[in-house]
């Protein structure tokens, strides 16, 4: 009897040993796993960053990038999102919040949120503080609560660059739901990279604005009136006239009072000039004193004559220049497309003819024939 209890209490011993031993390797499978999945999710986290350089990197509007990358974020598998959520930039003032890309909002917080003030709910409280809010409820901070809002919590991602706000990443997560650090070390690497981006992309649009606007006047210059009169030959039923416009007198301004006095007179001219016409219409400053309008919004010749008239009593009203009355006048030349060519180059030059007619009497408008 001895004997065969010595034999079980071997065989227990053993039983137990190898019941660690399992309890072990079921463990380092574990955290094998956890390891694996740790890896696989800082893939992920790296994949999106780099397909976030790739949507920079496409022809597109602000608008439109943001609109990608928030779709991307939503649909990373691991992130315990709500596949809904919003982005805002930062308006013209610095101190609100305009909503630029959305996914899955109903109208109602469409509406509300469209643009809000910094310090206004969970997304400006983040922009306000310039840090990262977490909720795992609809708490106190939620300033904006539509009809119907079920519960809910958030991220709200600040997207800063030189300690300046620049917008907001707005995600849903459901209601409890317990933040991770690796969430956030996510979050806080795509604002970085959306940081990056918006401010290349506005950088790019300041860029292209500077190449086409006059300098002096703000108005387009000669580079984007051509690139809109391409546009406008290049679509199908379209009708525009082209007005060439000279000063005249305007030597006189420069050499009797000097330059400062000929480039303010410019600034008004080209105010005045707007001022006579539609949104669809495009005034551009050639060079010198040379003007051009595109003219969309018309309905016969007659009409375009009108206008020019009209224009040209505006643009010869006397100038209150730095206690100086000064006056100019104005001459202006015109073709019509389709009816006097359909290539850039003779449209341009019947209109310049056209001029040449009308400054033989200044003051004059003179449509080619």
């Amino acid at each position: 009897m001895v004997l065969m209890g010595g034999r079980m209490n071997n065989e227990y011993d053993e039983y137990d040993a190898i019941k660690q031993d399992v309890y072990q390797l079921t463990r380092q499978v574990r955290e094998y796993e956890a390891q694996l999945d740790e890896v696989k999710r800082r893939s992920d986290i790296q994949e999106a960053l780099i397909e976030m350089l790739n949507i920079s990197l496409l022809p597109l509007q602000l608008n439109e990038q943001m609109q990608r990358i928030l779709l991307l974020v939503l649909n990373i598998p691991w992130l315990a999102l709500e596949k809904k959520g919003c982005v805002f930039l930062a308006d013209d003032t610095g101190h609100g919040l305009i909503m630029v890309a959305d996914h899955n909002l109903n109208a109602s917080l469409l509406s509300l949120c469209s643009h809000i003030q910094f310090g206004q709910c969970l997304c400006g409280k983040a922009a306000e503080t310039q840090q990262l809010i977490f909720r795992d409820c609809v708490d106190h901070d939620h300033d904006i609560r539509p009809e119907g809002m079920k519960p809910h919590g958030h991220y709200n991602m600040p997207i800063i660059l030189n300690n300046k706000v620049l917008g907001i990443l707005n995600l849903y997560v459901k209601h409890g739901h317990k933040s991770s650090t690796l969430e956030k070390n996510f979050l806080e690497a795509t604002a970085a990279a959306m940081a990056n981006i918006i401010e290349r992309k506005k950088t790019e649009e300041q860029l292209h604005a500077l190449s086409h606007k006059d300098e002096l006047t703000g108005i387009a210059n000669r580079r984007q009136f051509m690139q809109r009169l391409n546009e406008e030959i290049n679509q199908t039923d379209t009708t525009f006239a082209l007005l060439f416009i000279d000063l005249d007198h305007f030597k006189r301004v420069n050499d009797n009072y000097g330059h400062d006095y000929g480039d303010l007179i410019l600034i008004h001219v080209a105010r005045r000039a707007q001022e006579c016409l539609q949104e669809a219409d495009l005034f551009a400053r050639l060079g010198g004193d040379e003007f051009v309008t595109l003219l969309k919004d018309f309905s016969s010749p007659e009409q375009v004559f009108d206008i020019a008239k009209t224009m040209i009593q505006h643009l010869s009203k006397p100038y209150h220049i730095k206690g100086k009355i000064l006056s100019i006048g104005a001459s202006i030349g015109i073709s019509l497309y389709p009816q006097h060519g359909t290539a850039i180059e003779d449209l341009l030059k019947k209109a310049d003819d056209a001029l040449y007619k009308a400054k033989e009497n200044r003051g004059e408008v003179v449509i080619h024939t």
